[in-house]
């Protein structure tokens, strides 16, 4: 008597878990229906994206070309602008350096500076 209600209680156990496959199966299938139906209906869509997409790289494609060489052409210019500054400063300094060695030859700046020190030596 025991051992049939042993087994009694294991068949109901076994029967429960089966009912719990086969309702989490047909809640699977459910979904995996509704996935497929979703991309059925999405494929045209799809498609006309992806052309429309496929059509914009080919204009990216055609475009990079100019859009290099728009770049290429702004970089040399800034390149020369710097080089440009770059010339200038220096042209700048070789005469400054030329007027200022002048001035420290000259005895009015001779002057100056000897009336400076003497004026720094007295404070």
């Amino acid at each position: 008597m025991v051992f049939v209600i042993l087994i009694s209680i294991v068949f109901v156990a076994e029967l429960i878990i089966a009912f719990s496959v086969i309702t989490n199966l047909i809640k699977f299938d459910k979904r995996i229906k509704r996935a497929a139906q979703f991309l059925e209906e999405a494929e045209p869509r799809l498609k006309e994206l992806l052309v429309v997409v496929q059509k914009i790289s080919a204009q990216i494609l055609e475009l990079i070309p100019v859009w290099l060489a728009t770049l290429r052409q702004e970089r040399d210019k800034i390149i020369l602008n710097q080089a440009k500054s770059l010339i200038s400063t220096i042209l700048f300094w070789s005469i400054n350096i030329k007027v200022i060695n002048r001035i420290r030859k000259s005895k009015l700046a001779k002057a100056v500076w000897q009336g400076l020190t003497l004026v720094q030596n007295v404070i």
